[in-house]
């Protein structure tokens, strides 16, 4: 249970992090690449992926306690990440004002692919961020997770189908 210190401080980091100030760090034309690259990646195998970059959250799931993960699985819901013939729709969520990374695959990738294996990417991807290299977090991210996917699903005849929009979101 956070403390009230803890709570403010974090409604101050969400509250300093609206999407105008976010978005300095994620250029339109750069984001557009990145969704190319997914595009590109995609081609190579089995494996669906969206990013979601969310720079700040309401102050009501702030003051509910929301945390990164729940809210991972809500953008992994609501975007349709689940809904792949294969069950291999992975979501790469970026809590802005939380510095948090978190990688939620369905269960076809996740009875495949370790647990530690994911955190090792989002591990990175801070580490990339905390450097203020934000867009080559994202390709850094995504050319690793391409790597895990070709491994654990190559491409068949099923993997030029796109399944989902390869645009990232940021919110």
């Amino acid at each position: 249970m956070a403390t009230w210190q803890q709570k403010w401080q974090r409604l101050r980091a969400h509250w300093l992090h609206p999407r105008w100030r976010v978005q300095r760090h994620f250029p339109t034309a750069s984001l557009h690449q990145i969704s190319l690259a997914v595009a590109a990646s995609e081609q190579q195998h089995g494996g669906q992926i969206r990013f979601v970059i969310e720079s700040n959250w309401d102050t009501a799931a702030l003051l509910r306690n929301d945390d990164c993960r729940s809210r991972a699985w809500r953008w992994f819901a609501d975007l349709g990440v689940w809904d792949t013939a294969d069950n291999c729709g992975v979501l790469v969520y970026v809590s802005f004002a939380d510095h948090r990374v978190e990688i939620v695959a369905d269960r076809g990738i996740a009875a495949c692919v370790a647990e530690g294996e994911w955190q090792a990417v989002c591990d990175r991807m801070v580490a990339d961020f905390r450097q203020q290299r934000y867009v080559p977090g994202l390709q850094n991210a995504l050319d690793e997770i391409t790597a895990i996917l070709a491994a654990q699903f190559p491409a068949t005849g099923r993997a030029a189908e796109n399944h989902l929009d390869n645009e990232v979101v940021l919110r």
